[in-house]
């Protein structure tokens, strides 16, 4: 349940049946099934993604922010190439396989043509021993 899908062809995420295009007039569907706080939109359950529990936020300014917060503490060894969840997300998407640069040992960024995001990057957060996913658009 509440299983997050994130496609790399089309500016679209969904959490199960619930489909939110980015390339289109989304904002009326967040407010059908996220709650509104500031300039930012939380999904109020859980969610699972790469088989890992998280949550998700969205932030809109001049941009669209999308953070997909995972929730299993998490304590980097090496560097944030090393983490499952990054291993997944490699493995889910192969296209992105060739296209990352490690920044730092807590920094992952990737930059591919191929996909239709403005932006994606894993960082790890040492304070809530957390990795999070940015999704810009």
């Amino acid at each position: 349940m509440n299983n997050l899908q994130v496609s790399m062809n089309h500016k679209k995420i969904a959490i199960d049946n619930i489909a939110i295009d980015f390339m289109e007039q989304f904002p009326n569907k967040l407010k059908d099934f996220f709650t509104f706080s500031g300039n930012s939109y939380v999904f109020d359950r859980e969610i699972t993604y790469l088989s890992e529990k998280a949550n998700i936020i969205i932030v809109i300014s001049h941009k669209i922010e999308i953070y997909i917060i995972f929730k299993d503490y998490v304590y980097l060894d090496n560097t944030i190439l090393n983490s499952k969840i990054v291993r997944r997300f490699l493995k889910k998407y192969p296209i992105l396989a060739s296209s990352y640069e490690l920044i730092n040992p807590m920094k992952l960024e990737f930059k591919n043509s191929n996909i239709v995001w403005d932006y994606l990057s894993f960082t790890y957060d040492a304070k809530q021993a957390a990795i999070i996913l940015l999704i810009t658009t």
